[in-house]
C-alpha cells in the first residue's frame, strides 16, 4: 500500500513538473505553436517578416499571455475572441489601427498593455471584459474612451498616456474600484464631474494636457496621494482641495496660476510640492504650515521675497529657487537645518543672510551663479559639508577667508565676478578638482600660482 502510494505521488509530481514546465515555456510562431496547442500557454510574436495571424490561433484554447512586438500585422483575427483563457495581452509597436470586437468575449482577460500604436479607438465591446483589472495605452493614435468602459468595475488602473484624448465619458465615475488613473500627454481640455466619484483613487495624473478648470469634485477623492495637473492651462485651484488631507506628492508646475490660494497651506502631509513655471508673485504668510515638505520647487516664478515663515519648514531637503527676482533670502532660512541641495541661481540676490551658516549639517550643494552678489558672509565658511559651490556670473571683489574652511569642497565656480587676487589659504581645499577663474581681473600669473597650490585641481574655463 505505502509502495502504491509513492508511486502515486511520483507520477503526479513528473505531471504537475511537466505542467509547470510548459507553462513556462514562451512560443515564437503560430506553426510552432500548433503543433501541441493544448500545452501553449505564452505566446510571442516578433518581428517585421509577420504580416498576419491566422485564424488557426482559435486553437490555443490554454493561452494565457499573448505578446505582438514590432510586427506589419495590419489586422488582428476575429478568432481571438475564442481564447477564453487569455489573461494578458501587450501589443508594441504594430501597424493594425483597432482591435477586433470579438474581444469584448475574452471573460479572463485582467492585462491590456499596448504600447507605441496606431490604434484610434476602442470596440464598445470592451465594456464585456468584466474582469479586466488593468489597461495600459502609451505612446499611441487613441483619442477616444467608449462609454462602456464605466461597466469594467475590476478595474484598478488606467494608464493612457502620450497619446491623443480629446475627452473622457462621464461614465469613468463608475469604476469606484480604480486606485490610479493616469492620463498624461494627451489633448484633455476638461475631467468630467463625475471623476469624483473615484474616491479609492490614490494616483491621478494628469500631466500636460490643455486642461482650463479642476472639477471641484476632485475634492472628494479623499484618498489620494499623488497628484499632477502640471503644464495645463490653469489659473486658479477650486477651494474643494483642501479636503485632500492625504495628498504627499502635488504637481501643478507649468500653468499660469498667478496666486496661490490660503488653502493649500493646510495639506500639511505634503512631502514633495512642485510650484514651477507659473506665475506666482507671492507666497502666502502660512506657507511655513507645510512643515512635512522635504522636496519644494518653485522656480521660474515672479517671487521676490519668500514669507518668513518659510523657516518652518524645516524637514525640507531640496529647495529649488532659481528663475525668479529673489533679492534676498529671509533669514529664517538657516532654520532649514535638513538642506542638502539650494538652487538660487539667476535671481536679482545681492546678498546673503548671516543665518545661511546654520545649514552646515546636510548641505552639498549651493548654487548662487547669475545673481548680483557683492560680497559673502563669514558665516559661508561654516558650510563644512559643501562639495559644490557656484558662485559664477556675479559681482564679488573678494572673497571672505572663512571660505577656505570648505574643506570638502570638490567644485567652485567663479568666473565672470570681479576677483584680483585670492589668498594663499586656497591650498587649504585639498579635495577641490575643479575651478573656474575666467572673466575676472586675475591676471596669468595669479592663475598660475593659485594651480600650484592646488596641484590636484583642473581649471574649468
Amino acid at each position: 500500500m505505502k509502495l502504491l502510494k509513492s508511486v502515486i505521488f511520483a507520477l503526479f509530481f513528473i505531471l504537475s513538473t511537466n505542467v509547470s514546465a510548459q507553462e513556462n515555456k514562451t512560443y515564437k510562431s503560430i506553426e510552432e505553436a500548433l503543433k501541441t496547442p493544448d500545452q501553449v500557454f505564452n505566446l510571442k510574436l516578433s518581428g517585421q517578416e509577420i504580416t498576419n495571424i491566422s485564424g488557426s490561433i482559435k486553437k490555443l484554447k490554454n493561452l494565457k499571455y499573448l505578446y505582438i512586438e514590432n510586427t506589419k500585422i495590419t489586422n488582428l483575427p476575429k478568432e481571438i475572441g475564442e481564447l477564453q483563457n487569455l489573461s494578458n495581452i501587450e501589443f508594441r509597436m504594430n501597424q493594425f489601427t483597432n482591435l477586433p470586437k470579438s474581444m469584448g468575449k475574452l471573460k479572463n482577460l485582467k492585462h491590456i498593455n499596448i504600447t507605441n500604436s496606431k490604434i484610434t479607438e476602442f470596440p464598445k465591446s470592451i465594456g464585456e471584459l468584466t474582469n479586466l483589472e488593468s489597461i495600459s495605452v502609451t505612446i499611441s493614435d487613441l483619442s477616444s474612451l467608449p462609454e462602456s468602459i464605466g461597466k469594467l468595475k475590476k478595474l484598478k488602473s488606467i494608464n493612457i498616456s502620450s497619446s491623443k484624448l480629446t475627452s473622457i465619458p462621464e461614465s469613468i465615475g463608475n469604476l469606484t474600484n480604480l486606485t490610479e488613473l493616469m492620463l498624461g500627454g494627451n489633448k484633455l481640455t476638461v475631467l468630467p464631474e463625475s471623476v469624483g466619484n473615484l474616491t479609492n483613487l490614490k494616483t491621478l495624473f494628469l500631466i500636460d494636457n490643455q486642461i482650463t478648470k479642476i472639477p471641484k469634485s476632485v475634492g472628494n477623492l479623499s484618498n489620494l496621494t499623488k497628484l499632477s495637473f502640471g503644464s495645463n492651462q490653469l489659473t486658479n485651484l477650486p477651494e474643494s482641495l483642501n479636503k485632500l488631507t492625504n495628498l504627499k506628492w502635488f504637481d501643478i508646475s507649468g500653468n499660469k496660476l498667478n496666486s496661490l490660494p490660503e488653502f493649500i497651506t493646510s495639506l500639511t502631509e505634503l512631502n514633495e510640492l512642485n510650484l514651477s513655471a507659473n506665475q506666482l508673485k507671492t507666497l502666502p504668510e502660512s506657507f511655513g504650515n507645510l512643515n512635512n515638505l522635504y522636496t519644494l520647487n518653485i522656480y521660474g516664478n515672479q517671487l521676490e521675497l519668500l514669507p518668513d515663515s518659510f523657516g518652518n519648514l524645516s524637514n525640507l531637503q531640496e529647495l529649488y529657487l532659481m528663475s525668479n527676482k529673489l533679492k534676498k533670502l529671509p533669514e529664517s532660512i538657516g532654520n532649514l537645518t535638513n538642506l542638502s541641495m539650494l538652487y538660487a541661481e539667476n535671481n536679482q540676490l545681492s546678498g546673503l543672510p548671516e543665518s545661511i551658516g546654520k545649514l552646515n549639517n546636510y548641505l552639498r550643494l549651493l548654487k548662487l551663479n547669475n545673481n548680483q552678489l557683492v560680497n559673502l558672509p563669514d558665516s559661508i565658511g561654516n558650510l563644512t559639508n559643501l562639495s559644490s559651490l557656484y558662485l559664477n556670473n556675479n559681482q564679488l571683489v573678494n572673497l571672505p577667508d572663512s571660505i577656505w574652511n570648505l574643506t570638502n569642497l570638490g567644485e567652485l565656480y567663479l568666473e565672470s565676478n570681479q576677483l584680483s587676487s585670492l589668498p594663499k589659504s586656497i591650498s587649504k581645499l585639498t579635495n577641490l578638482y575643479n575651478i573656474s577663474l575666467s572673466d575676472n581681473k586675475l591676471n596669468k600669473l595669479e592663475i598660475k600660482n593659485i594651480l600650484e597650490l592646488l596641484p590636484n585641481c583642473q581649471l574649468y574655463e
